[in-house]
């Protein structure tokens, strides 16, 4: 059987490759889509593994990140924050959670985004100091409406290490949020919160956003993919970015719909908005001697910045 003159290699029909390198919107859409349910899947494998704190109660973990979150941003002292870091890191070690995940998940974004927060405070015409590294020297002063400036522009010892201070509480305090996630069921997650009284209408708002983002992604994925087969790599650049600005619109409705007929089957069911997990919460010897032990290392290393003072 004669295959389709489009799918002919030497067809006028068929793309040429230059083409179809410049009109991949839809490949990185379709790849991000894959990549994104394929982490969401490998973190759900994480908390079901038999690591150390997968067997810990969900409250006294929540407790005791939340003590160490606490004391990772009151701690000055740049060797303490980073024997936080270490001993979190023994701690994922333990729970079967790999280093170069928690690493390539948090040190490949913060330190961009929070490096462009704090880039002006390196300079002394931000943050006066000690002259660490002359960048320019100018003729004279410089005058900006009511801003006086200096003639030079470096940067000072204290802006250095207060940025560098500010991306390890950073970072460090991402991690430990990342580590708690990807130890801990979702379900089981939202029912310690909200043993801690957080509001009932915050839990609902991420448990429905973690349940029907996935119910999106899926219906994203078949739009992409049902497009990309009728596409057959004709389609321009312009063409396809339109095809995406109407699958936002599109999805947007959707999702407005499907909020909508949610909310009202489950009020039909009688959902008051309380968790509910088959799983019950049970303290133990070891959360009780686990929530012990981070209450210990949290006033520890407070008390050890204290003693170095600075």
């Amino acid at each position: 059987m004669d295959l389709p003159l489009w799918l002919q290699k030497n067809s006028p029909l068929a793309p040429s490759p230059s083409k179809l390198k410049q009109s991949n919107f839809i490949q990185k859409t379709l790849k991000g889509i894959i990549d994104f349910v394929r982490e969401s899947v490998y973190s759900e494998e994480i908390a079901l593994r038999s690591g150390f704190l997968q067997s810990i109660d969900p409250r006294v973990k929540l407790v005791a990140i939340f003590s160490l979150l606490i004391t990772v941003n009151l701690l000055r002292h740049l060797p303490l924050l980073w024997s936080v870091y270490l001993v979190i890191l023994v701690v994922a070690w333990l729970s079967k959670v790999p280093a170069l995940f928690l690493i390539q998940r948090v040190w490949f974004v913060v330190p961009l985004f929070t490096g462009i927060m704090v880039l002006p405070s390196l300079f002394n015409w931000v943050r006066p100091g000690d002259p660490l590294w002359n960048l320019w020297t100018f003729s004279a002063p410089l005058h900006v409406g009511p801003l006086h400036f200096p003639r030079e522009l470096m940067i000072t010892y204290q802006g250095f290490w207060g940025a560098l201070l500010l991306i390890s509480r950073v970072g460090i305090s991402v991690t430990l949020a990342v580590l708690l996630t990807v130890t801990t069921r979702w379900n089981h997650l939202l029912r310690a919160l909200r043993t801690f009284f957080v509001p009932k209408i915050f839990i609902v708002t991420l448990e429905m956003t973690y349940r029907y983002i996935f119910v999106l992604i899926t219906l994203l994925e078949d739009m992409f993919l049902a497009r990309k087969a009728r596409d057959a790599g004709h389609s321009s650049g312009a063409e396809q970015r339109r095809f995406v600005g109407s699958s936002i619109a599109h999805l947007f409705g959707k999702s407005l719909q499907m909020s909508e007929e949610v909310y009202t089957s489950m009020i039909a069911r009688g959902y008051t908005g309380e968790i509910y997990t088959l799983q019950r919460f049970q303290l133990r010897w070891t959360d009780v001697f686990s929530i012990a032990v981070s209450l210990m290392l949290s006033l520890s290393f407070y008390a050890a910045d204290k003693v170095l003072g600075g």
